[in-house]
């Protein structure tokens, strides 16, 4: 594991204070060693200039270093935060801890146990959407109405069991606005569909019958809506009575 930027920064004042301590004792030892004022003077000045020219290199180094390594590591961590705030569970963790500090390897080790936790719940969630979805199928295929569940667009979403039943040529691979029929009968139940989807309107009891035999449909139908109150599909339940199987 890396050093975190707290060590960093005071191994580096340390290594600091030592090039100066240095430069104090080769100054002592230069006066201790001089034979005349003017030679002293030279070696003096000499020990500054180069003492000097180093510390301003190492400044140098130490100014742009920390921040370079702080703002690359805080842009890692960032990224990280960016993909699973656009739910992107699925990151290459272990990589980004290789090349960072030991602070950043604990915030980046707190993301991945939050990513886990994310993780976990989604799977939950998951399995209880799909548990729901199961139940209100069957809750569904036990009416013993017809339903169609269709979108807005007219695709169709969900098909019980008693339509599959009167209708076998249709299924969700097909939009209501595509289905035709010959007979009036079944050609005016789904102009009421399509006229309902169409509108974003309910439909309240309205009963239909075939005028060539004794079928008769009582419709209901109710928009589905989201949130800001637009319509993103509908229900619809036909009760028929007196009627056969239509192919």
């Amino acid at each position: 594991m890396r050093q975190s930027l707290k060590k960093r920064y005071h191994m580096m004042i340390n290594i600091l204070f030592l090039i100066i301590l240095l430069q104090f004792i080769v100054v002592l030892y230069t006066i201790s060693q001089a034979t005349d004022v003017y030679s002293l003077a030279s070696d003096i000045q000499s020990i500054m200039i180069i003492f000097m020219f180093g510390l301003f290199i190492y400044l140098v180094i130490i100014y742009n270093y920390l921040p370079f390594r702080l703002s690359r590591s805080v842009e890692r961590v960032r990224e990280l935060v960016d993909e699973i705030s656009n739910g992107n569970y699925q990151l290459d963790i272990e990589s980004s801890l290789l090349d960072q500090d030991a602070d950043f390897q604990e915030l980046i080790l707190a993301l991945q146990r939050m990513l886990e936790i994310i993780m976990r719940f989604d799977a939950v969630k998951s399995d209880k959407i799909y548990e729901h979805h199961q139940r209100i199928g069957q809750l569904i295929d036990l009416l013993p109405v017809t339903v169609i569940i269709a979108n807005v667009n007219g695709d169709l979403v969900y098909l019980n069991d008693k339509f599959r039943e009167r209708f076998p040529n249709i299924d969700e691979q097909n939009n209501l606005n595509e289905v035709m029929f010959k007979d009036d009968f079944h050609h005016g139940i789904f102009d009421v569909l399509r006229t309902s989807l169409r509108l974003g309107n309910n439909v309240y009891d309205q009963r239909l019958a075939d005028e060539s035999s004794s079928q008769k449909v009582l419709i209901k139908g109710s928009i589905i809506r989201n949130r800001k109150g637009n319509p993103s599909g509908a229900v619809f339940a036909l009760d028929f009575s007196g009627d056969e199987k239509q192919d």
